[in-house]
């Protein structure tokens, strides 16, 4: 099983309890999600460390009630990765949740990675 990857700039979850929807550990959940799409992509990468840049843009409406809803959750990131030729690469970009439907029966979350800049280095 591969080394945890080196965590930094986060947060900490009590700091940010309006991400208890992602879970206890809101970092622990984006670092698996991250690894796993890009593993999609190159099932022999590596990452190495995750940087979390600023403090994450989060954005959430109410419905009807006063109840929140939907909850979007924005990271600008760098991700260092090693790729499966071996390579290492700087990554820039964001990852978002989305939560829509959040307490009810038809909640989601989903997520998606928008690149910036890869730099080899």
């Amino acid at each position: 099983m591969p080394d945890a990857p080196e965590v930094a700039g986060f947060p900490t979850p009590r700091q940010l309890p309006q991400l208890r929807w992602l879970g206890q550990d809101y970092v622990a959940v984006l670092v698996r999600d991250l690894t796993q799409g890009l593993r999609r992509q190159d099932a022999g990468t590596s990452v190495m460390g995750v940087h979390c840049e600023s403090r994450p843009d989060l954005k959430a409406s109410v419905d009807s009630r006063g109840m929140i809803r939907d909850h979007d959750a924005g990271f600008l990131l760098q991700v260092f990765v090693q790729d499966g030729s071996g390579r290492p690469w700087r990554l820039r970009g964001r990852w978002t949740y989305v939560g829509r439907d959040l307490g009810t029966a038809t909640a989601s979350i989903t997520h998606y990675w928008e690149l910036f800049s890869a730099d080899g280095v």
